[in-house]
């Protein structure tokens, strides 16, 4: 009954479809229901089929011109997406076999789908939605184009990496240490002492605490605290938690670092240390330099504590520059630190004269031209200024075993006339000095040529080689210092105007000579430049000639400041001598040979002593500023050495050493 009661409704529906009625579908072949033909083949059988009714041919004629119109349209692209399947049920009526449910007329998902001609609304009055239109076959659009991946914040490693990257090409280790643990690993073999401080810089040193782990030479090792790098994250940069005044906060904290950094030193002014320490390792007189390492945060508690033992050791008035290393405030946990290792030259003039040392006129004699010699030596090989060349930057030791250099022994006082006293100075500290860079093979051992002289070479071209250098004019405050506290003070000021003007009492330019009468408008041509061998023209317009492009003036080679040093070198040694009461002329011949190891006479070593007390006035006056300004002046030490042998103060296989 329900059997009967379901086809006769299936019949009607077929019916009201235009399919026919059961009977007749049942006589048609079973089999796998055909697909509707697509495209221009659908638009042919549709237009070839006899429409049932005036309706249906209506609509069948309204959809074959719609897929025809859109057959015609160009492909967007070969591939396209098939439109949702749909059955045109009024022109498939031949081809499509009997379901049991109106619900197998729609598209299984495992069958493959091809686009079929849509229903109209007038075709199909049994669809309560109203059609959806047949959309464009959407074409499959060409990949976008990815975006270029912006590049990733550094983090603050990188940061502090890329900025020592210079210094960390000459490091061993090629890469920035804990200072902690570096230090770990000296402690066990070595005893740490600060010995002195430069000017932006300490200098600790290396002691063997057994003889076996002693090879005979220690090792002086010169911290240098690196500024900030610029693109360091600062402490509020760091935090997630919101900040009230985040502006106000990161001027604030900006203000704090560059307050701090104003007594570090840059990567650059480093690297061009290291460079000019190994230009000058190979001439003797200069320190030989050993490795440097680059190392990050606080200092150690072994290096804190040389601090505080060195500092306690000073009078009232000379106490440490530098902060207390112990204190968290002093360093930041990222603080950057270059330490270059070098030999140890000895113990600096300053400290020896503190403790009674370099007390005679032989003592005196040795330092000096020790000192001048290796100057001398290195002005002829790489133009070299050292620009600092106070008393904590000479060193001296004794070349005798068992020398001490606080009380030297002087032997074959009159045969001999240089290195009385056995003792050997070495300069140190290249932090403000100039020099060539020269390439590996030309880096010598300098025998002094006798030619010659040293020139200026103020007139450099910017084609010259590589200079290491140090642009003492970004520090005006070297030049604003005391001179009647310390007479070192006005010896910077000297060095520049001999850098400027050539004359070290000259603070400014000399008022220009009017060497050609005024003119009717002199304002007008008073910007105006003759040469000395041409007459003025009537349009002076025509006369300039562009001037030659200079170097700084601080890159540039004037070897006359070497010269004022040696004065300031010269005159403390010379004023100790007298403040202590050891002039030869205050002895008698029998005190005279003190710590005179010879057999000859006494009054011969006496009168021996006070020629070299003479020379030594003698080289004074003509190291005088007064004299430096002076056009016949001396212009290098290279020719006081050459006057020295001219004069026969000393011998040329003293020069030669």
């Amino acid at each position: 009954m329900q059997r009967e009661m379901r086809q006769k409704r299936m019949h009607w529906q077929r019916l009201r479809r235009g399919l026919g009625s059961v009977d007749e579908v049942k006589t048609k072949k079973k089999g796998r229901p055909r697909k509707a033909p697509c495209g221009p083949d659908a638009i042919e059988t549709k237009e070839n089929q006899e429409p049932q009714d005036d309706r249906s041919e209506e609509a069948i004629k309204a959809s074959a011109e719609e897929d025809h119109i859109k057959v015609l349209q160009p492909k967007e692209a070969p591939r396209t997406q098939k439109p949702k399947r749909r059955i045109a049920l009024e022109s498939c009526t031949t081809n499509i076999q009997p379901t049991k449910d109106v619900h197998m007329l729609e598209p299984r998902s495992n069958k493959k789908k091809t686009p079929r001609t849509a229903v109209t609304p007038d075709s199909s009055p049994t669809r309560r939605r109203e059609p959806r239109s047949r959309t464009k076959p959407k074409t499959s659009s060409p990949r976008r184009k990815q975006l270029a991946t912006p590049e990733p914040t550094p983090e603050p490693d990188d940061v502090y990496t890329a900025y020592v990257s210079p210094l960390l090409s000459l490091s061993f280790g090629k890469k920035a240490v804990p200072f902690e643990d570096w230090s770990s690993e000296l402690e066990p073999h070595f005893e740490i002492t600060k010995i002195a401080e430069a000017s932006f810089s300490e200098v600790y040193r290396l002691s063997a605490r057994s003889s076996t782990n002693a090879t005979g030479q220690e090792s002086v090792l010169k911290v240098v605290a690196l500024k900030t790098p610029p693109d360091a994250p600062l402490p509020c940069q760091l935090q997630t938690r919101a900040i009230r005044d985040r502006e106000g906060q990161v001027e604030k904290e900006m203000a704090e670092r560059e307050e701090n950094d104003q007594w570090k030193s840059e990567v650059g002014d480093v690297l061009s240390e290291v460079k000019l320490l190994q230009n000058l390792n190979q001439i003797p007189g200069f320190t030989n330099f050993r490795d440097l390492t680059i190392l990050q945060g606080r200092p150690s508690t072994a290096f804190s504590d040389a601090w505080k033992a060195w500092n306690k050791s000073r009078p009232r008035g000379k106490k440490s520059e530098f902060p207390d290393p112990s204190k968290k405030a002093s360093y930041d946990d990222t603080q950057l630190w270059a330490i270059v290792e070098m030999q140890d030259a000895g113990t600096d003039c300053e400290k020896i004269m503190e403790h009674g040392g370099l007390g005679s006129v032989w003592e005196v004699w040795d330092v000096f031209w020790g000192v001048c010699l290796s100057v001398a030596k290195a002005e002829e090989t790489c133009n070299f200024e050292h620009r600092d060349l106070h008393m904590g930057n000479i060193c001296v030791r004794s070349s005798r075993a068992g020398g001490d250099v606080t009380n030297a022994t002087v032997k074959d006082p009159i045969r001999r006339k240089f290195r009385f006293s056995g003792l050997e100075t070495t300069v140190i500290d290249y932090t403000l000095s100039r020099a060539d860079i020269l390439p590996s093979s030309d880096r010598r051992s300098s025998s002094l040529s006798l030619g010659t002289p040293t020139s200026p070479s103020s007139n450099h071209s910017v084609d010259d080689p590589d200079v290491a250098w140090l642009d003492l004019d970004k520090d005006p405050a070297i030049f604003e210092g005391d001179a009647s506290e310390e007479y070192q003070y006005e010896i910077y000021r000297y060095m520049r105007g001999v850098a400027l003007y050539n004359n070290p009492l000259q603070n400014e330019p000399a008022p220009a000579e009017n060497i050609f009468a005024p003119r009717r408008s002199p304002r007008k041509n008073t910007h105006i430049r003759f040469d000395e061998s041409e007459s003025p023209r009537r349009s002076p317009r025509k006369t300039t000639v562009p001037e030659p492009v200079l170097q700084p003036v601080w890159k540039r080679f004037h070897p006359k400041t070497n010269l004022v040093w040696t004065h300031f070198l010269l005159h403390k040694l010379l004023n100790h001598l007298a403040d202590s009461g050891n002039t030869p002329d205050q002895f008698s011949p029998q005190d005279t040979m003190e710590n005179v190891d010879s057999d000859e006479d006494p009054a011969k070593v006496k009168k021996k002593a006070l020629k070299l007390h003479s020379v030594l006035k003698r080289v004074s006056e003509l190291l005088c500023p007064v004299a430096l300004g002076r056009e016949e002046s001396l212009g290098s030490v290279k020719e006081l050495v050459v006057l020295a042998l001219e004069e026969r103060w000393l011998r040329v296989a003293d020069v030669a050493a």
